[in-house]
C-alpha cells in the first residue's frame, strides 16, 4: 500500500527532506550513483526526450525561461526544469509553459514509492527524477533543462542534451564548487558532453580558457555568444553581428548576453527545431520575465525583487536601479543566507537612502546581529510591515539578497493597496 494517498502525503513527505536552502551542504548529494540508479530502475526517463543544458553562475534561470518562450511560441511541446521554486514546488517543472499538476506529482510519488524506500535520494534529486519522469510521459519536443549546483556532479548531468549552454562564471558556493574562478568553471564545465556543441556567455581570462580546454578535449564544438556583440541601451538590445535590434522589458544590461545565449542556441539547434527567425525576435520582444529576477513586485508601485545574492548578480541589479534612479534617492530592503555575507556583498550595499533587513528562518539564515556592525541598517519585522510599506508607497525600492526572500515580500507587499 502506497504512502502517498494524496497531495498533502507527498507535501508532508518532501518536507521531511533536508532541503538545500534551509540546512546548506548536507541536504546535498555529490555523487551521480543514485540518481543514475534511481532513472534507470525507472526506464530511464532522461533518455527519452531532446533537451538543452543551461549551468552557470547566474542569468542560468532567465537564459532557460527564454528558451522555453522561444520554442514554446514557436509551436514545440516544451519542458523546462528550474530551481529553487519561489512560492510553489509545482514551479519547478512545466510542460508548454504550464506548472506540473498536483496530480502528477501524486501520480509520480505513488508509481516509485518503493523505489524511494530502496534507494534514497536528496530533495533535488527527487525533484530532477520527477522532472525526467514528466518531460518523457508527456512527450515533449524539447526540454529545458537548469542545472542546480555546479554542473559536474549535479543530479542534472545523467542527460545527454543536443546543446550545453554555460551562461557565467562568478564566486558563489565555494564552500562547494572551489574558492576560485578556475575552480568553479572546471566544475560548471563537467556539463559538456563528448561532440555535444556548447554555448558560453559573457566567460573571460582563466575562466574560459578552462571551459574552452574541456570542450577541446571532448571534441564539442564552442560557440561563444561575444561573437554575436550583445549591446545595451536602456532595454533594446542590438546584437550587432547578427543586424538584430529588439526591444524588452528588461531592466538589467547582463540580459543582452542572455538573449544573445539564446539567439546562438536557436542557430545551432536550426536545423533539428527550426524556429522562424520573426517568431524568435517576438518572443523576446514579449518575454515578460522570469519570477524574482528584476521583478516588479507590486504593480502599483516602483518596488522590485532581485534575487542577487553574489557579486556578479548585484552589480547586475545596481546597474538596474540606476537605470531608473540614483542608488542615494533608493530604498533596499534586504534578506540573505548566512554563508552570503561577505565584505564585497556589503560594499554594494551601502549608499542607498535608507535600508533595511529581514530575518529569515532556518540555518543558514543570516541574522539581524550578523549585519548591524556591517551595514547601516534597521531590522523590520512582521510588527512594523504595515506602517513601513506605507511609508515606502513614493519610493524606488529594491528587494535583494536571496531567492528564498521572495515568499516573504511577496506576502508583505500582495495586500498592500
Amino acid at each position: 500500500m502506497s504512502r502517498f494517498n494524496s497531495i498533502d502525503d507527498v507535501w508532508m513527505f518532501l518536507d521531511s527532506i533536508p532541503m538545500f536552502q534551509k540546512a546548506g551542504t548536507s541536504a546535498a548529494n555529490f555523487s551521480l550513483d543514485a540518481i543514475r540508479a534511481f532513472c534507470e530502475a525507472m526506464g530511464n526517463p532522461q533518455d527519452q526526450f531532446p533537451s538543452i543544458h543551461v549551468a552557470g553562475t547566474n542569468g542560468k534561470g532567465t537564459t532557460s525561461y527564454l528558451l522555453e518562450k522561444i520554442y514554446s511560441d514557436a509551436g514545440y511541446k516544451t519542458g523546462l526544469f528550474t530551481s529553487p521554486h519561489l512560492l510553489r514546488y509545482n514551479e519547478r517543472m512545466r510542460v508548454s509553459q504550464q506548472e506540473i499538476t498536483d496530480q502528477q506529482i501524486l501520480k509520480f510519488f505513488r508509481m516509485v514509492d518503493d523505489l524511494l524506500k530502496e534507494i534514497k535520494l536528496s530533495y533535488f534529486e527527487i525533484s530532477t527524477a520527477l522532472a525526467f519522469w514528466l518531460f518523457a510521459e508527456q512527450e515533449t519536443d524539447i526540454v529545458i533543462i537548469e542545472a542546480g549546483l555546479g554542473g559536474r556532479l549535479d543530479s542534472t548531468n545523467i542527460i545527454t542534451p543536443q546543446v550545453s549552454v554555460i551562461t557565467s562564471i562568478g564566486l558563489d558556493h565555494q564552500n562547494i564548487l572551489g574558492d576560485t574562478m578556475e575552480e568553479i568553471a572546471a566544475e560548471k564545465a563537467g556539463i559538456i558532453k563528448e561532440r555535444i556543441p556548447v554555448v558560453i556567455g559573457n566567460i573571460s581570462g582563466s575562466a574560459r580558457t578552462i571551459i574552452e580546454e574541456a570542450a577541446k578535449s571532448k571534441q564539442a564544438p564552442l560557440t561563444n555568444s561575444e561573437k554575436l556583440d550583445p549591446q545595451w541601451n536602456e532595454g533594446t538590445v542590438t546584437l550587432k553581428k547578427a543586424g538584430i535590434k529588439i526591444k524588452t522589458s528588461f531592466k538589467e544590461p547582463v540580459n543582452s548576453w542572455n538573449i544573445a545565449i539564446s539567439y546562438a542556441v536557436a542557430e545551432i539547434l536550426q536545423d533539428q527545431f527550426p524556429v522562424a527567425e520573426t517568431k524568435l525576435l517576438n518572443a523576446i520582444e514579449n518575454f515578460e520575465g522570469a519570477l524574482g529576477r528584476f521583478e516588479k513586485i507590486h504593480p502599483g508601485y516602483e518596488w522590485y525583487f532581485s534575487g542577487s545574492h553574489n557579486s556578479q548578480a548585484l552589480e547586475s541589479s545596481l546597474e538596474g536601479i540606476r537605470a531608473i534612479k540614483s542608488v542615494y534617492e533608493t530604498v533596499l530592503v534586504f534578506s540573505a543566507m548566512k554563508d552570503k555575507l561577505n565584505p564585497e556583498m556589503f560594499n554594494y550595499l551601502k549608499g542607498f537612502k535608507k535600508a533595511y533587513f529581514i530575518e529569515q528562518e532556518g540555518e543558514r539564515a543570516a541574522k539581524f546581529s550578523d549585519v548591524k556592525d556591517d551595514l547601516q541598517v534597521e531590522l523590520l519585522d512582521e510588527s512594523q510591515k504595515e506602517n513601513i510599506l506605507n511609508e515606502l508607497k513614493t519610493e524606488l525600492v529594491i528587494f535583494m539578497g536571496s531567492f528564498y526572500f521572495y515568499p516573504i515580500v511577496k506576502r508583505w507587499t500582495e495586500n498592500v493597496s
